[in-house]
């Protein structure tokens, strides 16, 4: 009679067993498709978010370079001491990505990934 019982209980481990890996696996899958669609959805707010940016931005520098030109009386004087500006910009940030920018967009990624249930 206890083997009878035993070779029941077999069965009946393994199911659980398979409806446990089977569990683990849809979770598995969920937590991923949950992270994906964070990460996905907040790069599309960002992207939206410098779109704005980059417009507001060229449409500035456009009335500070008018601007610069009225004051100089020439145009071109104007957008080129605009464009110098941005030059040095440009200088700027080039020298100084390996330090901050990078490491900033790397945390900055790694946080958004491995959110731990801080939505």
């Amino acid at each position: 009679m206890p083997e009878s019982q035993d070779q029941k209980q077999v069965p009946d481990i393994v199911s659980l067993i398979k409806e446990y890996i089977s569990t683990k696996v849809e979770l598995t899958r969920l937590t991923a498709i949950d992270k994906l669609t964070v990460l996905v959805s907040s790069m599309i707010t960002g992207a939206v978010v410098v779109v704005a940016m980059l417009l507001t931005f060229l449409f500035a520098s456009i009335t500070l370079a008018l601007f610069l030109g009225e004051l100089l009386n020439s145009y071109a004087a104007g957008f080129g001491i605009v464009a110098l500006i941005y030059l040095a910009l440009a200088i700027v940030t080039n020298m100084s990505k390996e330090k901050y920018i990078n490491k900033f967009l790397q945390d900055f990624m790694v946080k958004k990934i491995f959110n731990k249930g801080e939505n």
